[in-house]
């Protein structure tokens, strides 16, 4: 992935939304930005004694405050606090996320795009009055807050009127009655089978964990009491909300943990062996018959759509051992779990009162933030249409209104084609890799899947009925509807045996356009760029901007994804995205000396940024934790230098500039911390700085010298490629 994502519910310390992505002075010889900082002089030399990058001449220009009007900042000796300064001194944090950034920014702007389709009155086919309707029902506070948690009721009266294993069998098989798929063992996605990538799977997961980790329910620790406090609270608020008592609560709480306890010290997917993988997770239909025993996983499969799907990837012992559990003398504890699995399915679907307590418990906020800011808005948004199911939907609107005529489109695919001709130069003048190497990383660079901006399908929510609240419709049942819809497609694609790398499924929530973020899948060989990510180019410069601005943005991160097929982790997979062939063979297309040498480049690039202490007194940056990420930051900024070549009168002034402008951001002391700590992506002032100064267009686009800040010298630079 080329950034940090926002992820507001941070069920991991990443994560997603999908987000996590959240984001001071260097060593020695810094002044406090306070007193004014000057770095015009050039005595300090190369380096400072800790041989720290920058050589004690950058700031963590990430950190709010480290950067003010008066300092003479010169783009010789810090580019990250001179060429953003501008950014950095108007930049206004987020009261909630306490940042602001151009991926803050962008994601404004895609929110802003997905009200407007709401309101335009041109767009009138079924999609557009379905999400028209659905929006309705989203904003309307009015409405929702006059209908309270009561649009919960009946799902969990529903599941308390089951009276035997053979009606909870019947509920789990039901769409209609169990629209969001809730179960002991999930459909979660169709994929490539790990032995045999052009033959299709579908994945059977276990159900989500109140507390999180299956580590919680083994050994209980700081984080599983907070994890069990806040599921309390939250089963607590909206069961007391209508009308049960506090020991029916604490009785459906206790039922809960006992069946997610079983669950977790049942799981054991995470520790097959590459065997276990391929001949024992990897299931035909018959095999999963001998495997159910007593849990009537195809009977539950067949009658949500499955039948006919063939192959299936399980954790075997978890499946097997479902019988002891799946009894009349546990089926009260396991409606327990249905009921409070049912709460965090729709929980962020009622009124405001709860919507707002929710966001507070799941999102990392200021302290003492209170209500929504903008920056959570358009976030909060796109969680909620995944919720509810509409996420594919929204993807097709979104495509049909900002991306109707192919310009953009094809400047896109334009740029990748060039940045893969490039790439393929790249490889063949790498003067330490053997020729079989070479040919073989070619091989792969070719066959790599380009799924760019527009996925091969459009959604179909024609069947979906979407109410308004004058016909007594609600949000949840909306969101019902939307996960009937998904799952139906989902149940109809498991049915083909065959498995193409090179189609991108529009109700494939996972890869949606809309998000603001590309990604490389390594058991694909594939990369996807999204169309929400080309409003990053938009956030900095407008609709209008430059081929440069475009090559600094969206160009670098298109080349970012494809170095991700070629840095340390990558090239451990092949041209089809197998790690091992049908054999149970690892695979590993580079010679052993080659290997040998790609490693020695990797930690001498991972133990230059080791040597960065961004915050004096703090810890220094691991290298290893973001070593692949830097490498694929440096293979984006060489392989657009290499199209540069081809293009007329290229200004690599304004292409340096955009490149650091996607990544100007301010933000808290602590959250940088939290950064540099966590997340293996470089800092975002280190993603400017470190990646720019290895390249002899930058050093002399800026005539940079021995002694300036900026300067590395060539026999010092770390890049991989």
């Amino acid at each position: 992935m080329i950034g940090k994502k926002w992820n507001v519910f941070r069920k991991t310390t990443s994560i997603l939304l999908l987000v996590s992505l959240a984001l001071m002075s260097s060593g020695c010889g810094n002044k406090n930005s306070a007193s004014g900082l000057d770095t015009s002089s050039q005595e300090a030399g190369i380096s400072d004694s800790s041989g720290e990058p920058g050589g004690g001449k950058w700031v963590d220009s990430d950190v709010s405050g480290m950067v003010n009007p008066e300092d003479n900042i010169r783009l010789q000796d810090d580019f990250a606090a001179a060429a953003n300064k501008d950014y950095i001194l108007s930049a206004s944090l987020d009261p909630a996320y306490e940042e602001a950034s151009i991926v803050l920014d962008a994601d404004k702007l895609v929110y802003e795009r997905c009200m407007a389709i709401a309101s335009d009155e041109t767009m009138t086919d079924d999609n557009a009055l379905k999400y028209k309707a659905l929006v309705d029902l989203h904003s309307d506070w009015d409405e929702r807050n006059k209908l309270g948690v009561k649009p919960l009721e009946k799902y969990i009266i529903d599941i308390q009127s089951i009276s035997s294993i053979s009606e909870l069998t019947e509920y789990q098989g039901s769409l209609d009655r169990n629209p969001f798929g809730l179960g002991l063992l999930i459909p979660e996605s169709v994929g490539a089978q790990l032995q045999f990538p052009d033959k299709s799977t579908l994945n059977l997961v276990a159900p989500s964990l109140s507390l999180g980790s299956v580590s919680s329910y083994v050994e209980y620790t700081a984080n599983t009491l907070s994890a069990k406090e806040r599921c309390d609270e939250v089963i607590g608020y909206f069961l007391g909300r209508l009308g049960f008592s506090e020991k029916e609560i604490d009785d459906i709480l206790k039922g809960n943990y006992k069946v997610e306890t079983f669950i977790a010290r049942n799981s054991n997917i995470d520790y097959f062996n590459v065997s276990e993988m391929f001949t024992k997770a990897q299931n035909s239909r018959e095999g999963i018959s001998a495997l159910q025993g007593d849990y009537p996983l195809l009977q539950i499969l067949d009658s949500r759509g499955y039948l006919g799907c063939d192959n299936f990837y399980v954790d075997y012992t978890y499946l097997s051992s479902l019988s002891s559990i799946y009894t009349e003398k546990n089926l009260e504890d396991i409606k327990s779990f249905l009921i409070v699995h049912t709460i965090d399915s729709t929980k962020y679907l009622l009124d405001r009162e709860s919507y707002e307590k929710m966001v507070s418990l799941y999102t990392k906020s200021a302290k003492g933030h209170e209500g929504l800011s903008d920056g959570q808005l358009g976030v909060l948004f796109r969680n909620d249409m995944k919720i509810c199911g509409y996420l594919p939907l929204l993807d097709t609107l979104y495509l049909e209104k900002y991306f109707k005529d192919s310009e953009k489109t094809d400047q896109v695919e334009e740029f990748t084609d060039a940045l893969i001709k490039a790439y393929s130069q790249i490889l063949d003048e790498e003067d330490w890799m053997s020729d079989d190497t070479k040919t073989a990383a070619k091989e792969k660079l070719q066959n790599m899947a380009l799924h760019l901006i527009k996925p091969d399908n459009v959604a179909d929510y024609s069947s979906a009925e979407i109410k308004s609240y004058n016909e007594g419709g609600n949000l949840v049942d909306a969101a019902a509807e939307g996960m009937r819809i998904l799952e139906a497609h989902r149940a109809d694609i498991s049915k083909n045996p065959n498995f193409d790398r090179f189609k991108w499924d529009i109700y494939d929530e996972s890869r949606t356009t809309t998000e603001i973020n590309c990604v490389y899948y390594t058991g694909e060989n594939g990369i996807y760029i999204m169309a929400g990510y080309l409003a990053m180019c938009d956030a900095a410069y407008g609709e209008d901007a430059t081929l440069e601005q475009f090559a600094g943005i969206v160009g670098t991160t298109i080349g970012h994804e494809i170095t991700h097929g070629f840095d340390s982790n990558g090239t451990k997979f092949d041209l089809y995205g197998r790690q091992f062939d049908e054999n149970i063979t690892a695979i590993d297309w580079m010679a052993v000396e080659d290997r040998s040498k790609m490693d020695e480049k990797a930690s001498k690039l991972a133990g230059y940024f080791s040597l960065a202490r961004p915050i004096p007194g703090q810890q220094k940056v691991n290298g290893n934790n973001i070593k692949d990420e830097a490498i694929a930051d440096m293979g984006g900024i060489k392989s657009v230098l290499y199209v540069a070549r081809n293009i007329p009168d290229f200004d690599y002034d304004e292409f340096f500039r955009a490149f650091a402008r996607q990544y100007a951001q301010q933000t808290t002391k602590e959250n940088e911390l939290d950064t540099i700590r966590g997340d293996v992506h470089p800092l975002p002032f280190h993603r400017i700085n470190i990646m720019l100064q290895q390249y002899d267009e930058f050093i002399e686009t800026y005539d940079i010298k021995p002694g300036d800040g900026m300067y590395l010298s060539p026999e010092n630079r770390v890049t991989v490629w």
